[in-house]
């Protein structure tokens, strides 16, 4: 994205979009992944908090809103956000479209919802003898894909938007909060063929995403993948600017907040690894885009924000007094007064166990930002890496072994954070495994 740093060419819509909204150049996810990132964006709270599922005890920015007058709507197609996992929550009207998706994801879903999802990833696991989750998860994408053909697993942007635009011509309401999601760049890689550069068809690009897999792919391969994935921001992108296009055209433009952000980057090799997993903590994944329109503010600010921040943003915002006790983040209208921040970024993860449906948080990764500094401590690799992210933004240089001093300021800040977690569980009844 042009607008915080990247390719100009990629995101037209959104830089244009850019020029007249707040945007944090120096925005970070507080998880690797859709599971670990939105319990900050949607209650404002940490991942290890939750787990699998969103657990009761935190408010969501939903509920907020809808008890403040707002009606609340989503829109997505994203499993790991469904409906059964807890993410209905405050919404009035939810559409994950769960039950018509053609995706391992959705399927895993709906053998959740009919009681038989322990059962089916324990054949999986025995059929592949395979111990770790990302085996398990491999196989189940390999024999779904290969077996329903081609097939888009998630709603595509432009059926989204057309989604929204219908329940927008036939609500009464005025005011509102809509969440809507989208979900094309993600594994496998298809875009729209108007939008695909290096195949001719969408069903020969999807035999090769097939054939390469969604793990640490060859040199040969990776550049035809990043094509791939940036054919599909190009869309994405295009398809925000159709949004906005009905936005203004419907009228909504002035009297509206528009929050543009993403959950999760994407890895292309730059540490040895692809995509979004679990256990990358590096800005190639955390560093995302977070542009706020609808303020007398406009520009950059380079100050390190967090996306833990969005809910209590707005919130205040719209004018909810009281926001409630359980939300963890701040508001960022101070930072875009004052345009500085030495507030401690967490991002957290931990080690699925897919065939049992949980987290394993005695196994955790997290990472801690202060300023120009940079944590990250991982159990699962039992390694620990600081980085000066002001000239090192791309975390080439590991200085763990000579900024001691820093390093154990930074340990302190992560030993204290747990115990903060730590005692919200306890105050909420939540048994809190794993340190």
């Amino acid at each position: 994205m042009g607008s915080i740093g990247g390719k100009s060419d990629f995101t037209p819509c959104i830089d244009k979009f850019s020029k007249d909204s707040v945007v944090f150049t120096r925005a970070f996810a507080n998880g690797p992944g859709t599971n670990q990132s939105f319990p900050a964006i949607l209650t404002s709270t940490y991942f290890l908090m939750h787990g699998m599922r969103l657990l009761s005890h935190s408010a969501t920015l939903a509920e907020v809103l809808n008890n403040s007058g707002f009606k609340t709507v989503a829109f997505h197609s994203n499993p790991f956000l469904s409906r059964s996992l807890g993410w209905a929550r405050g919404f009035e009207e939810f559409y994950d479209f769960m039950g018509v998706l053609q995706s391992p994801s959705a399927f895993v879903t709906r053998q959740k919802s009919r009681g038989s999802l322990s059962r089916l990833m324990k054949v999986l696991s025995t059929v592949s003898r395979a111990s770790r989750s990302t085996a398990v998860q491999s196989l189940l994408k390999k024999i779904y894909y290969r077996s329903a053909g081609f097939a888009v697993p998630y709603l595509e942007g432009e059926e989204l938007n057309r989604q929204v635009f219908r329940w927008i011509e036939k609500s009464s309401s005025k005011q509102f909060f809509l969440w809507m999601h989208y979900m094309d760049p993600h594994y496998p890689y298809i875009p729209p063929e108007p939008y695909l550069s290096d195949f001719p068809s969408r069903q020969e690009a999807f035999a090769f995403n097939l054939s390469v897999g969604d793990e640490n792919p060859s040199k040969e391969n990776l550049p035809v993948l990043w094509n791939l994935y940036c054919d599909e921001v190009k869309y994405v992108d295009a398809c925000i600017g159709h949004l906005l296009e009905y936005l203004e055209d419907e009228g909504f433009s002035e009297n509206s907040l528009i929050l543009l952000l993403a959950d999760h980057g994407h890895a292309f090799m730059e540490h040895g690894r692809f995509g979004h997993a679990y256990d990358i903590l590096y800005n190639e994944v955390l560093h995302v885009p977070l542009i706020l329109y609808g303020l007398e503010h406009s520009g950059s600010l380079e100050a390190n924000v967090q996306l833990l921040d969005v809910p209590p943003t707005i919130a205040e915002l719209v004018g909810v007094k009281r926001p409630p006790p359980s939300f963890r983040g701040e508001s960022l209208i101070p930072i875009i007064e004052k345009g500085k921040s030495e507030t401690p970024i967490f991002s957290e993860s931990a080690k699925p166990d897919l065939i049992n449906l949980r987290y394993d948080k005695s196994k955790k990764a997290i990472s801690c930002i202060v300023g120009r500094w940079k944590l990250i401590i991982n159990k699962m690799l039992n390694s620990v890496e600081f980085y000066d992210i002001e000239k090192d933004f791309d975390e080439k240089a590991n200085n763990a072994p000579t900024e001691t001093s820093k390093v154990r300021e930074l340990k302190r800040l992560i030993q204290k954070h747990f115990l903060q977690e730590k005692i919200l569980h306890t105050r909420h009844k939540i048994a809190y495994k794993g340190e």
